[in-house]
């Protein structure tokens, strides 16, 4: 039977998962088999498909912002998803869970699959010796005796009467860890302001603990390819993506579905915005022949466009003042761009 065919199959999904992170967490992937649920039973539901815009969308939508919480643009989350398609591309088919995992994992949110609160970090975040202190000091589920609620509930009164002596930046240490692991939690969370636990028996450890560093994605600089190729980048908030193509050629290379997706999203969610398609070439050869050419190249891009689903009333075509780049190499003057317009 294939591992997605329905039953339990975490050790498949994990194996997936860990040709990419290979230290990943069987607890979090779990978790993440769990969030799936019966999406994994049908081996279509079970993929993530890269060149469906409606996909990225709903990856977007459903897993980034209602399960990880992330309040980015679109454009962001958008770019992360495709870094992941990217990361994945030697794979046929795409795994959902090990693109759920890739992502939680670029978010910082793995922390949300294992069942606790506190917010992912990277292992420099929280100091493992306050975070060993704090264990200590908060029993386990139905203890009892010294060690148990009674136990802790004391040192509360205590530190809410004032009747201890101070324990100086160790108290400072408790609060803030305390505030990243029980954040969410309605009861204590509205207490922290006024709480200060004081442990003791743990009196030695007197560092603070810094807050987790928050996990924005961003559109790295693109590596101009020599020959054919797609990139995208931002430009003054807006996605670009610029086709490149191998001399004399319009041929568009493999890729350009994934890579322009962010330009189908931003059509999507901004009506009337339009998009601007610029067609380039290097300065050798015939100056009529590659002032064709460019032009060619243009209509072959907006072709693409139409193709993953941008309506051809929204795609103009622009012919640049100079269509011959003398100021770029051969291989970045080969080259069509695709710029978001602003609504008219």
């Amino acid at each position: 039977m294939h591992a997605n065919e329905g039953g339990d199959h975490a050790e498949d999904w994990a194996g997936d998962v860990k040709k990419y992170a290979p230290d990943a967490d069987d607890a979090v992937i779990a978790g993440i088999v769990s969030y799936c649920g019966i999406a994994l039973r049908n081996r279509d539901s079970s993929l993530v498909s890269f060149t469906e815009p409606n996909e990225i969308a709903r990856v977007r939508e459903n897993y980034c912002r209602k399960k990880l919480g992330l309040t980015d643009p679109d454009v962001a989350i958008d770019a992360a998803i495709l870094r992941v398609g990217e990361r994945m591309s030697g794979d046929a088919t795409k795994n959902r869970v090990t693109v759920y995992y890739l992502l939680a994992d670029a978010f910082g949110k793995l922390g949300l699959f294992r069942g606790v609160s506190a917010p992912e970090t990277s292992g420099t975040g929280a100091s493992g010796s306050a975070a060993a202190a704090v264990a200590s000091a908060t029993p386990a589920s139905g203890s009892s005796g010294a060690g148990g609620p009674a136990r802790v509930m004391a040192a509360r009164v205590r530190a809410s009467r004032g009747d201890g002596t101070g324990y100086g930046g160790f108290a400072l240490a408790v609060i803030g860890l305390l505030a990243v692991v029980i954040l969410g939690t309605a009861t204590l969370g509205s207490q922290i302001g006024k709480l200060v636990e004081r442990a003791p028996e743990a009196a030695a450890v007197p560092q603070a603990v810094a807050a987790p560093a928050v996990v924005v994605p961003t559109i790295a600089a693109p590596v101009i390819p020599d020959g054919a190729g797609v990139t995208a980048q931002d430009l003054e908030g807006k996605p670009m993506v610029s086709v490149y193509f191998d001399t004399a050629k319009t041929d568009i290379a493999p890729g350009f579905a994934e890579t322009a997706a962010p330009i189908k999203a931003w059509i999507d969610g901004n009506p009337g915005a339009r998009l601007a398609v610029s067609g380039f070439n290097d300065s050798r050869g015939n100056a009529a022949f590659n002032a064709e050419l460019s032009k060619n190249r243009a209509k072959a891009v907006a072709a693409a466009l139409a193709g993953i689903g941008v309506p051809a009333d929204a795609i103009d075509l622009e012919k640049p003042p100079e269509t011959t780049d003398t100021g770029a190499n051969p291989a970045q003057a080969r080259r069509v761009d695709i710029v978001v317009k602003d609504a008219e």
